[in-house]
């Protein structure tokens, strides 16, 4: 007999990123993005005929179908695999990012797998969607994963020529690209060792208005991620920010708009919009409700 024989291929996959937001009191329509990566599928050896059966009779158990997922995300992640839309698994990354899953008792057949990870402060990646056709009684082995960073914006509104962070997590020393539009400019830094990444942005050359910023992660000889979720922040004049009391939409009344923008940013302590800490206490509470509440016009 010869040597099992081991097959090798790439899959093509595509990543279909659905991102919903509200920024401020208003709400940003749902958008779609698509980012084609590949991944490495390594399938092999082919299990071996059956044997005859044994005399007296017996029971022949066939080998066993697994898929292993391999690949970066960021320090303790907490990731997530789909299997056709339904939770597979859930478990932990490594310290260092890297993680390995195995997902066994499978039928073969066709699958659509999604992974998608929480960072420590509660962020989360996109999800990285595939379809893998998995044959019965092997190993497939889904390596090349890259989780792509987490991001986030404060403050989402600033007057022009004040600074937004940009920031988030992502695999340990990645470096990773800023994209800033509507005219889009590309900022660039580097992870540290815990994977955390931030960016300042100065909004002094950015035009007044609204702008949205999205990151992707690149790390060794050409690995990439797919882009991270697309957030959005308003870049306004000068003195535009300075804060009117319980007024938190500054057009002259206290009314149902206002408790809207209060409860967005409920219990937030660095609020995007720092006029919904109305008396500047550090955090949005019901001091602040309170507050507004004195001032009500409807």
């Amino acid at each position: 007999m010869g040597k099992p024989r081991r097959e090798k291929f790439l899959i093509s996959i595509l990543v279909i990123i659905f991102i919903s937001f509200p920024v401020s009191g208003y709400c940003q329509p749902p958008l779609e993005s698509q980012v084609q990566i590949s991944v490495s599928a390594q399938v092999g050896p082919l299990p071996p005929p059956p044997p005859p059966p044994p005399p007296g009779g017996g029971v022949y158990i066939p080998p066993e179908t697994k898929v292993i997922f391999k690949g970066k995300a960021y320090p303790n992640a907490f990731l997530t695999i789909l299997k056709d839309n339904k939770v597979a698994a859930t478990f932990f990354a490594q310290s260092s990012g890297l993680f390995e899953r195995e997902l066994s008792g499978m039928a073969g057949g066709t699958y659509t797998f999604g992974i998608f990870a929480e960072d420590s402060e509660g962020r989360r990646s996109v999800t990285l969607s595939f379809t893998v056709s998995i044959l019965s009684g092997m190993t497939t082995t889904i390596s090349g994963i890259f989780i792509s960073p987490t991001i986030e914006l404060l403050p989402t509104q600033v007057e022009k020529g004040d600074k937004v962070n940009i920031f988030g997590q992502v695999f340990p020393e990645s470096k990773v690209n800023i994209f800033v539009s509507s005219k889009e400019v590309v900022k660039e830094t580097t992870a540290d060792e815990k994977g955390n990444w931030v960016y300042k942005l100065d909004t002094g050359p950015v035009e007044e208005g609204e702008h949205e910023a999205r990151a992707k992660a690149l790390y060794g000889d050409g690995e990439q991620s797919p882009f991270s979720q697309t957030l959005s922040f308003l870049v306004l004049k000068k003195g535009a920010l300075t804060c009117k009391g319980a007024d938190l939409n500054f057009d002259g009344k206290v009314n149902i708009i206002d408790f809207s923008i209060l409860l967005y940013f409920w219990g937030q302590t660095k609020p995007g919009n720092p006029c919904a800490d109305i008396n500047f206490d550090g955090i949005v509470n019901i001091t602040d409700f309170s507050i507004m509440m004195y001032w009500w016009t409807g």
